[in-house]
């Protein structure tokens, strides 16, 4: 078979990213020729010559944006490359995932034209809202949703007038040309994502296929380590403020962060200004370093606000064998047993919560932590993925 992936971004750049590569990967282990389209980045890891000029608007002034910006609602130069790689590879299967603002949704009149059967993942919400997180202003926001989306205008839901009002008027030339129509299926990693695409009107099939973890850490030793940790992007919509509260109540625990974001310098100006001296920012890690500060970690919390889709540093702390406390919000409630949930604006709850799981039995919790494992190897493995996978692309050939 051969399948067309397309994203924007082709370097680990998040959890999109991550799903992105492990699909490429075990479609050409299995066989099948894989060809990519995206954008131009200096970091990417794959590359061809069909790909577009990057395009940044976070690094242009308001007026350029603007006037760039109808990019975001129809890429006339991503639309003509995309045609000729599609002409000239000629897929069987076109598989979908970030593509809006850069490369844009007019991607997709080459689909319609070519009738080529295609899927699309959805790892966010930007199919029916204008604002793909559902937040903005430090809250939750779903009024932009289904045929609301004069609302994030409004609303000012990018907290950038320019932007709402770009995303906005792309959201309602999407729907005037039915773009939603021409993926034959949509693949939701979470049943949360797809009930709430349903309930606010969206009629398109979609099928719940899980994320995959590649690396399923196979001679891990379970151990229960000595601190609190947090793991993720340091932004308002993960609650990473809340962390520092927790950090604040319980003094005699130890706390430490990993990740980089928007919201750094504000969480180091709080701990110094607060004297906060059980909490340390680690910064962004990878690889084995960041396996051996969760190994060391007594478990993690995941106090997101917003509704997260189907987090992969989920399954990779349950893989490594460590508990995850997280926010009753979201796909997160699918991922982990109700013991480990959390009223997600409740700080007195959430205290209650640390408190009571620092101070488990080891032996417990050890008995926990395998138990969280085993379910991941089991169903989160890139062969289960696969298998699905391929169902799905299989049906839209017949």
């Amino acid at each position: 078979m051969k399948i067309l992936l397309v994203n924007k971004y082709w370097y680990i750049r998040g959890g999109s990213e991550r799903v992105v590569f492990a699909t490429k990967e075990i479609l050409e282990k299995n066989g099948h020729e894989v060809a990519v389209f995206g954008m131009k980045n200096d970091k990417n890891i794959v590359e061809n010559d069909y790909f577009i000029d990057e395009i940044d608007y976070k690094k242009i002034s308001a007026w350029k944006k603007f006037v760039l910006g109808f990019k975001i609602i129809y890429n006339k130069d991503a639309k003509k490359k995309f045609a000729s790689l599609v002409e000239d590879f000629k897929p069987d299967v076109i598989h979908f995932h970030n593509i809006y603002h850069q490369l844009s949704f007019s991607i997709f009149d080459v689909v319609k034209k070519k009738k080529i059967p295609s899927v699309l993942t959805l790892h966010d919400y930007k199919m029916i809202s204008p604002n793909y997180n559902l937040f903005h202003h430090g809250k939750l926001d779903e009024s932009s949703c289904g045929r609301n989306y004069y609302k994030c205008l409004l609303k000012n839901c990018m907290e950038n007038f320019v932007e709402s009002f770009l995303v906005t008027c792309e959201a309602y030339f999407r729907k005037w040309k039915k773009w939603n129509d021409v993926v034959s299926v949509y693949i939701s990693p979470s049943i949360f994502l797809k009930n709430k695409f349903l309930s606010v009107g969206f009629q398109n099939l979609i099928e719940v296929i899980s994320n995959p973890l590649v690396d399923l850490k196979s001679e891990v030793d379970l151990s229960v380590g000595q601190y609190v940790l947090y793991m993720g992007r340091l932004s308002e919509e993960k609650g990473v403020t809340l962390f520092l509260d927790f950090a604040k109540k319980l003094p005699h625990i130890n706390f430490k962060m990993v990740g980089e974001g928007p919201l750094k310098k504000i969480l180091e100006k709080s701990i110094a200004k607060d004297n906060i001296i059980n909490i340390e920012l680690l910064g962004y890690q990878t690889g084995d370093v960041l396996d051996n500060i969760i190994k060391k970690s007594k478990f993690l919390v995941m106090p997101s606000q917003w509704f997260e889709n189907y987090a992969l540093s989920v399954l990779e702390a349950h893989v490594l064998g460590k508990v995850v406390l997280a926010s009753d919000l979201g796909g997160l409630s699918e991922m982990m047993p109700k013991e480990m949930l959390v009223n997600h604006g409740d700080i007195n709850l959430w205290v209650e919560k640390i408190t009571e799981w620092f101070n488990k039995n080891e032996k417990e919790l050890i008995k926990i932590e395998k138990g969280l494992r085993d379910n991941v190897r089991e169903e989160n493995n890139i062969d289960s993925y696969y298998q699905h996978l391929t169902e799905v692309y299989k049906k839209i050939l017949l």
